[in-house]
């Protein structure tokens, strides 16, 4: 924290032996920041790794240290802008697929790679194994028919699975509605 606001929070408690006085010192530095009081010296010596995460999450949220990206920065980075309506939740739930290990899936554009029905199948096939009639999905929907009939499938096992999809229908997912696919995924 020193680092991050030298006249704010002092060095003096980093050689103190005793860890309950050095937490607080912490603390207190923390809170000169302007880091909300989410611990005690108690909980942080504790050693509890959620705890502390949390903690040191606060501080990176209140004061950060970083430098602002000038403009060439953030084109060279090819960041994208985060006010695009949906792009903070298409993101998250792209990263989220592509966590889950699916062999031969990788989402670039969740709302493109939706409308078919088989991402959302093998998603939901992830999630349990037995709710997706794999002998009823088209692995290669050259249309809107057979598109609709994967999608439908991907809705009745999200039912299965007792999701509430109140409004949600298949034609909707082979659109390409985005609010309809973000509905799905979460």
């Amino acid at each position: 924290m020193n680092q991050l606001d030298k006249s704010k929070c002092p060095l003096d408690g980093i050689n103190e032996e005793d860890l309950q006085k050095r937490a607080e010192k912490m603390i207190v530095n923390s809170e000169a920041l302007g880091v909300p009081q989410i611990v005690t010296a108690k909980d942080v010596t504790k050693g509890n790794t959620k705890v502390n995460t949390i903690f040191v999450a606060e501080i990176f949220n209140t004061k950060h240290g970083l430098e602002e990206l000038s403009k060439e920065e953030y084109d060279a980075a090819m960041l994208v802008d985060d006010d695009i309506e949906g792009s903070k939740e298409e993101r998250t739930f792209r990263y989220w697929i592509n966590s889950l290990g699916i062999e031969d899936v990788y989402v670039n554009n969740l709302y493109d790679e939706c409308n078919d029905g088989i991402l959302l199948c093998k998603v939901i096939h992830k999630l349990d194994d037995k709710v997706v009639d794999w002998t009823k999905v088209d692995m290669n929907p050259n249309n809107d028919f057979k598109k609709n009939i994967n999608n439908n499938m991907a809705v009745q096992a999200c039912k299965e699975l007792k999701f509430k999809l109140i409004g949600v229908g298949a034609p909707d997912l082979t659109k390409g509605e985005r609010k309809s696919i973000l509905t799905v995924v979460w």
